[in-house]
């Protein structure tokens, strides 16, 4: 049975989308659009760079293409029967390079708007550490949003066992749980002595913290879809897996 919690699942992904596509207020519409474009702004600034762009043009130019999906209501032409958010936005950015930023419109990249304000220094830094300079520009934006939704779990699970007065404990083992970037590999014996548990005893809470984590994960590659029907998350899970083959 999956444990319940008092806390909210994030309005992201495909519900985003669906929010952008049905408010009628600007203002909901850009407040959808700006969270879309902080949970995906590295996978399409890494692609962005993986396809040759210097990092002040592929800054400008994810700027450019985030600003597009407002202007033209591009959230509209979003197929919900079919929709995956990564697929949608890969084949957006593909269209909307094509189409506008390769005429050098500047005001379509961006004209002088931020959504807000960014951190370049750590968009390199992040950029740097996600893979290969050889690696295409395709294989890089789905590792990177992989890398989204492993830590957009993450996070929901430490808000999670915080609230529920167990952050020790999570801190200590959530470099045993998942490989994100940064998490140094821990042996289990140090993790026990750190948390004054039997060895037993830590196999038990390690195991139910890596089945919940992992019930957050499925949750949050669901809303990645428009139709998450079991065969279709199932298929995104394994997508996932595969990102880190």
């Amino acid at each position: 049975m999956t444990q319940a919690s008092n806390i909210p699942f994030p309005a992201t992904r495909w519900s985003l989308v669906a929010g952008a596509r049905a408010a009628s207020d600007p203002a909901r519409k850009r407040a959808a659009l700006e969270e879309l474009c902080r949970l995906y702004w590295l996978p399409i600034y890494g692609f962005l760079r993986r396809r040759g762009l210097p990092a002040a043009e592929a800054q400008d130019a994810a700027q450019g293409f985030f600003l597009s999906l407002l202007e033209e209501d591009l959230f509209a032409k979003a197929k919900s029967e079919t929709g995956k958010m990564r697929s949608f936005l890969l084949g957006a950015l593909q269209r909307w390079q094509r189409g506008e930023w390769r005429k050098g419109q500047a005001e379509k990249r961006g004209g002088g708007q931020e959504l807000f304000s960014l951190d370049v220094m750590a968009e390199e830094d992040s950029f740097e550490a996600a893979g290969p300079e050889d690696e295409t520009p395709e294989r890089h934006f789905e590792k990177s949003c992989a890398m989204v939704l492993l830590e957009a779990a993450m996070q929901r699970l430490e808000k999670e066992q915080t609230a529920a007065g167990k952050w020790a404990t999570f801190h200590t083992l959530r470099p045993l749980l998942a490989p994100l970037g940064g998490q140094v590999p821990l042996v289990q014996e140090v993790a026990a002595q750190r948390l004054r548990l039997t060895p037993e005893a830590l196999r038990v809470a390690l195991h139910r913290l890596r089945k919940r984590f992992a019930e957050i994960l499925r949750e949050t590659v669901a809303d990645t879809l428009a139709n998450p029907t079991g065969e279709a998350v199932q298929e995104e899970m394994d997508a996932l897996r595969a990102a880190f083959g």
